[in-house]
C-alpha cells in the first residue's frame, strides 16, 4: 500500500490567463508518454487541440473554462494532472480543485510577471499549504530581465525563491536552458508548431558545444547572471519548499517544448506524495486500509450522448476497487461504486482500482454533492470545502415584466 501511494503525484497547473498553461499541460502529456503528438490551444482544422480543452466552447474560445483531470504513468510513477481555468469568471473551480491536490505548478509569462490572478490562486495555495513549483514560460519571446522576475516572486509573493535552471539566451536567442543541480546544459532544437519532442543535446557547462551554440553576446550574458546567481550562496532546500517556503523555479517555453521535460522530472523529484489529511479532530494517513475520499466537483453532460452526472473524487486513503462498498457520511447511504471511471479529458476507462492520490470518476450518482465524504468507516468524514466568494455578479432586468410572464 505504501510503496503504490509514494508512486502517486497530484498536482494542478494555475495561472493568469495566457501564461501558457494549457499549453504547458499539453506538452507534460506529450513527454509523459501519455500523447503521441501534441495538440494545439488555438488549432486550425488541420491540426489536433489540446487533449485538456475538449469542449467545443473551449476550442472556439481559445481558452480553459473548466477543470480537467488527465492521468498517466511516467518513469515509475502515477501522475494525476489537474488543469484549470485561468479567467477570473471560472475561478471557483480552480479553487475547489486545489483542495484535492498535493502541489501546483505556477506559471509566469516571462514577459509579465507576476499578475493579479496569479497571485490570487498563489495565495489560495498558501492558505492550504500546497508546496508550488514556478515555470517561467515563454523565454523564446522578449523577456523582462530574469533577475528582476526573481526579485518580484520574491517581494511579491513573499517566498524564497530558486532558480533550479537558467536560460540560455532569451526572445529569438533561446537556445536551452542550464541545470544548476547537475551541471549540465540542455540545448534544444525547434519541431514544426511544437508537435514533437524537441531534440535537444546535453553537454558540460565549458563544453565547445555551448559556445557554438550560443552567440558571442547571449553567451557572455549567461555567463554573468550564473555567476550572480552561483555567488548568491544556497543550495536548494526541499525541506522547505515543501512546507511552502521556497519555490523552486524553471524556465523554458512550453509552445516549442524547452524544458519541459526537466520540470516533469522534477515533479517526480520536488513534489510530495500524498500526506495524511485532516477529517475533523482526526489525521487519516493515506496508506491506511479503509478507502476513504471526498468529491471535489460536479460536472453534466461531459458525454453528448447521454445527459449524465460526473463526481470527481480524491482518493485520500485505502484502496478503491470496483464494486466497493461505501457510506456517503452527509446521508447515511450506502452505495456499490460500480461506475467509476478513470477521466482523460474527454475519454474514460473503467477504473478496477485507484490509491490515495488518485483522482476517479462516478458517474450517476444523484445524491453526490462537493464536498461530500464516501468511505469505508462512516467515522471519517473530511472537512467541508471552503465557499467562495463570487468574482463576478450580474443582474437580470426585465424592462416589462407583464409583457414577458
Amino acid at each position: 500500500m505504501r510503496a503504490e501511494v509514494a508512486r502517486r503525484r497530484t498536482f494542478a497547473i494555475i495561472s493568469h490567463p495566457d501564461a501558457g498553461k494549457t499549453t504547458l499541460t499539453e506538452k507534460l502529456l506529450l513527454y509523459g508518454g501519455a500523447l503521441q503528438l501534441a495538440g494545439s490551444v488555438t488549432a486550425r482544422k488541420s491540426q489536433s487541440a489540446s487533449a485538456s480543452d475538449w469542449m467545443e466552447l473551449e476550442r472556439k474560445r481559445g481558452i480553459s473554462v473548466s477543470s480537467t483531470v488527465l492521468q498517466f504513468d511516467y518513469e515509475g510513477h502515477r501522475i494525476n494532472l489537474l488543469d484549470t481555468p485561468g479567467h477570473k469568471d471560472f475561478s471557483e473551480d480552480t479553487y475547489r480543485v486545489l483542495t484535492a491536490v498535493d502541489a501546483a505548478v505556477m506559471v509566469i509569462d516571462a514577459g509579465k510577471g507576476i499578475e493579479s490572478q496569479t497571485r490570487k490562486l498563489f495565495e489560495v495555495c498558501r492558505l492550504r499549504g500546497i508546496p508550488i513549483l514556478t515555470f517561467m514560460n515563454k523565454l523564446d519571446r522578449p523577456t523582462r530581465d530574469l533577475l528582476e522576475l526573481i526579485d518580484e516572486v520574491e517581494s511579491t509573493l513573499q517566498i524564497h525563491a530558486f532558480p533550479v535552471n537558467w536560460p540560455m539566451g532569451t526572445g529569438e536567442r533561446f537556445r536551452g536552458v542550464y541545470d544548476r543541480q547537475t551541471h549540465e546544459a540542455h540545448m534544444y532544437e525547434r519541431t514544426a508548431r511544437g508537435a514533437y519532442k524537441a531534440p535537444v543535446q546535453v553537454a558540460g557547462i565549458d563544453d565547445p558545444l555551448v559556445r557554438e551554440t550560443l552567440d558571442a553576446d547571449s553567451h557572455h550574458h549567461f555567463v554573468e547572471q550564473l555567476a550572480l546567481l552561483e555567488a548568491a550562496g544556497p543550495v536548494f532546500d526541499r525541506a522547505d519548499a515543501l512546507k511552502g517556503g521556497t519555490t523552486p523555479v524553471f524556465f523554458g517555453s512550453a509552445v516549442n517544448n524547452f524544458g519541459v521535460q526537466l520540470l516533469l522530472e522534477a515533479l517526480l523529484e520536488h513534489a510530495p506524495a500524498p500526506t495524511p489529511r485532516r477529517a475533523g479532530a482526526a489525521t487519516v494517513d493515506p496508506a491506511s486500509e479503509s478507502f476513504s475520499g471526498f468529491v471535489f466537483k460536479i460536472q453534466g453532460n461531459m458525454d453528448p450522448k447521454h445527459r449524465d452526472r460526473v463526481a470527481f473524487v480524491r482518493v485520500c486513503s485505502g484502496r478503491f476497487s470496483r464494486d466497493l462498498p461505501v457510506v456517503h457520511t452527509r446521508t447515511g447511504k450506502s452505495y456499490r461504486l460500480a461506475n467509476a471511471h478513470k477521466i482523460f479529458g474527454r475519454d474514460r476507462e473503467i477504473v478496477e482500482q485507484a490509491y490515495a492520490g488518485d483522482v476517479i470518476g462516478l458517474v450517476g450518482y444523484s445524491d453526490f454533492g462537493i464536498g461530500d465524504t464516501l468511505s469505508e468507516d462512516p467515522s471519517v468524514v473530511y472537512d467541508e470545502i471552503p465557499r467562495f466568494a463570487p468574482e463576478c455578479f450580474a443582474y437580470i432586468y426585465n424592462p416589462n415584466p407583464a409583457k414577458y410572464k
